[in-house]
């Protein structure tokens, strides 16, 4: 019983683990991009990225409303971007 409680855990713990919002990668900004304090509404610009800038990108995408979200880290701070103005470097 105990091995099947902690077998149970563990697969949920790998599934939290596998949908993680972390940023990763090298992605650079194609045009100008408002980067925002939190994925709900109402939208606080954080900070703005310009064409060039690189940044690392969640995988997943985080559905709230009407748009998708995904988390960005980079030189100028961490938040959340609407839109998919980038283009992959690098993992």
């Amino acid at each position: 019983m105990r091995l099947a409680f902690l077998s149970v855990i563990a697969g949920v713990m790998m599934l939290l683990t596998a949908c993680s919002y972390e940023p990763s990668g090298r992605w650079e900004a194609t045009q100008r991009v408002e980067v925002y304090e939190t994925n709900d509404h109402p939208l606080k610009t954080r900070f703005i990225l310009e064409k060039g800038e690189i940044c690392a990108i969640s995988e997943q995408t985080l559905i709230r409303k009407d748009l998708g979200y995904k988390q960005v880290s980079c030189a100028k701070g961490k938040g959340w971007i609407a839109d998919a103005y980038f283009k992959k470097l690098s993992d």
